[in-house]
């Protein structure tokens, strides 16, 4: 069984983030193998990042940074959702990562969903960099969401064609994360 943890990237109150990390989960919990659950920073309450030791070098001191790791690294593989803020990824999602450490994403396959009116590309592309600079594998099968055309009235309503991409990235995922099990 693969244990895949859905991150919620965003911590605003009126966010979509949460309605869009449900729909990977319950499409991911379809495939044989796979147990998806969500993982959402806001519930952390993360401080801002102000560690004396980086990650790299120790746990997180600060005990909601060190439930953010401990929560991650009992993961097979992750998947992050993500909305693209000023052409980047959110501070909190930022800030989230810096409590990490590199056991928590490294040797571990991982898939970003994006989303915003321009897609959320800017975004997956920063938060690839930042992941595999953590030493993890970032799958090409990531999913795009648009606000123009995937929400119908405010509610997500995701367009035909991304019916296989979740499944597709899932796959992606889990086949990289068997993969480099042993290096974990």
């Amino acid at each position: 069984m693969t244990r895949l943890a859905v991150v919620v990237g965003s911590v605003r109150p009126n966010r979509v983030g949460g309605t869009i990390a449900q729909w990977v989960v319950d499409q991911a919990n379809e495939i044989e193998g796979v147990e998806a659950e969500i993982v959402d920073i806001a519930s952390f309450n993360l401080p801002l990042f102000a560690e004396e030791i980086p990650p790299r070098m120790a746990v997180p001191s600060d005990p909601a940074g060190a439930a953010f790791d401990e929560a991650l690294k009992s993961f097979d593989a992750l998947i992050f959702v993500t909305p693209e803020y000023n052409f980047s990824i959110p501070g909190a999602l930022k800030n989230a990562i810096d409590f990490l450490q590199p056991g928590a994403v490294a040797n571990k396959g991982v898939g970003v969903v994006g989303y915003s009116y321009s897609v959320g590309i800017r975004a997956v592309s920063h938060l690839q960099q930042i992941l595999q600079g953590m030493g993890a594998t970032v799958v090409a099968s990531n999913v795009f969401l648009s606000l123009n055309t995937d929400f119908a009235d405010g509610a997500f309503s995701p367009a035909a064609f991304h019916d296989a991409e979740v499944p597709a990235m899932v796959r992606d995922v889990v086949a990289h994360s068997d993969a480099l099990a042993s290096l974990r």
